[in-house]
């Protein structure tokens, strides 16, 4: 047989493993499942001279876990997670000074402004997942797109004359920036297998370095150059970096150009335990998981700790949370998923229940800041372990998981201010011990302790 027609029988054979499982992928890679893909090293010996494009993409496929490729997908990853979600935690900035500076009097509309912006930038990845699924030969493409509107959201934001037309601009322009994300977070898993809790640990370790800098970077331009200069250079900086970093954002496993019709997908895998599993854990976390960030600073205030105050606290919080990433997410590499899922969420519980609970001056409270910004809220580095055992690295499916989970957390997102200010309105635990009995926090410390605990619980019966 010919070293061409011995190409043509591997690269085959490869595309017809990967379909064994019925996804049917368009990618030349194993078969679903498969402990390591194809490496450079699998079956040099099946290609001459005369190989085909295809057949040579497959014999020079990177290695995982290792090599300058995969550390720098790693990097423009890291950078993408730091500035859209990074701009996401520091926007309490801007809705202080549009509250106090430009459009006073304003504040349900400016307030709805800002939650929109979260909100949707969440509820964008559930929208793009699909997408990015249904037609894959055309992710660059869709997340150029979603660079270019998110910029322009942020740019158009610094013309705007009233409370309204932030609305149009960054609550709604901007969450298209999830469609920039997406790729980043999910083609990861093709990047890393060993690694893979710790790569994905460090890529979301991005959240709380943005959280932590982006406040001071925008107060300062705010302070120095104003509010129209600010946006400006916001915007244009947020898109020349990762207009940048799309650059190292690219498959590891390309897709097989003999392959023109589009994508089926492996439905399945939503009747699974395993899945159902993972939906009620990242359903349960994020409905309590963003309560410390929305209230401390009130709490603080009510409780009159100054020094540092709740907007320190909560930066202390994003700090912690940089290295807690990347330790829970080095831990899943090692541990049992459900293991983790059970430590990570009763060390956040107690951290609540006890720290906070008890925090009526600052120690305690800095404490708290430390403990769960370590803990439950790196939940999220737990994602990639979840994903994969869904998706038995089916190669089509961790977009669209993860598009499910990214919505999950939308659903927190959303539904953590009017649930909590319903709960402060009650006084089921006035004159119980701490700051449940103290303040009117009582019933909001008892729902994010549940919330968290109970995600956990039901991580236990994870599948290994």
């Amino acid at each position: 047989m010919s070293h061409t027609a011995m190409s043509s029988t591997a690269t085959t054979t490869a595309i017809e493993l990967g379909e064994m499982e019925g996804s049917r992928s368009p990618y030349a890679m194993a078969p679903a499942g498969a402990d390591t893909p194809l490496e450079p090293s699998a079956a040099p010996s099946l290609h001459g001279s005369d190989s085909a494009p295809g057949d040579r993409e497959l014999a020079a496929l990177a290695p995982a876990d290792k090599g300058a490729q995969a550390w720098l997908f790693l990097f423009g990853a890291t950078v993408i997670e730091t500035t859209v979600w990074g701009l996401l935690n520091a926007v309490g900035v801007l809705q202080n000074y549009w509250m106090t500076e430009r459009f006073r009097g304003h504040d349900s509309t400016v307030t709805l402004a800002a939650s929109l912006m979260n909100g949707l930038s969440f509820m964008s990845v559930g929208v793009f997942g699909p997408l990015f699924a249904a037609f894959p030969r055309h992710t660059k493409m869709i997340q150029t797109a979603g660079l270019i509107v998110s910029s322009i959201g942020l740019i158009s934001s610094a013309f705007v004359n009233s409370p309204t037309q932030l609305i149009g601009t960054l609550g709604i322009l901007y969450p298209c920036a999830a469609a920039l994300y997406l790729p980043a977070a999910t083609l990861v898993y093709e990047w890393f297998h060993v690694r893979r809790g710790l790569a994905s640990g460090i890529m979301f370790a991005g959240t709380g370095v943005g959280g932590t800098v982006f406040p001071f970077i925008l107060d300062g331009l705010l302070n120095k150059f104003g509010y129209k200069a600010a946006m400006v250079s916001l915007g244009l900086g947020f898109f020349a970096i990762n207009a940048a970093c799309l650059v190292f954002i690219r498959r590891r496993i390309p897709l097989a150009p003999e392959m023109g019709r589009r994508p089926s997908l492996n439905y399945r895998i939503f009747t699974t335990w395993a899945f159902w599993c993972g939906f009620i854990v990242l359903l349960l976390t994020s409905m309590g998981n963003f309560n410390p960030t929305l209230w401390i600073p009130a709490f603080a205030d009510n409780v009159g700790v100054h020094k540092p105050n709740g907007v320190a606290i909560v930066s202390i919080m994003n700090a912690a949370s940089v290295f807690g990433n990347a330790l829970i997410g080095y831990l899943s590499d090692h541990v049992r998923t459900k293991i983790m899922c059970v430590a990570v969420c009763t060390i956040g519980a107690v951290a609540v229940l006890v720290a906070w609970g008890f925090g009526t001056s600052a120690a305690p409270l800095v404490l708290f800041a430390i403990v769960w910004g370590m803990s439950a809220l790196c939940f999220v580095s737990l994602w990639s372990k979840i994903i994969t055992r869904i998706c038995k690295d089916d190669p089509m499916l961790p977009m669209l998981v993860f598009s499910v989970f990214a919505v999950l957390r939308g659903v927190g997102n959303v539904t953590s201010g009017p649930i909590s200010t319903r709960l402060l309105e009650t006084s089921a635990f006035k004159g119980a011990a701490g700051a449940f009995g103290s303040t009117n926090f009582g019933a909001v410390l008892i729902y994010t302790a549940a919330t968290t605990f109970l995600g956990g619980a039901v991580g236990a019966f994870f599948p290994a």
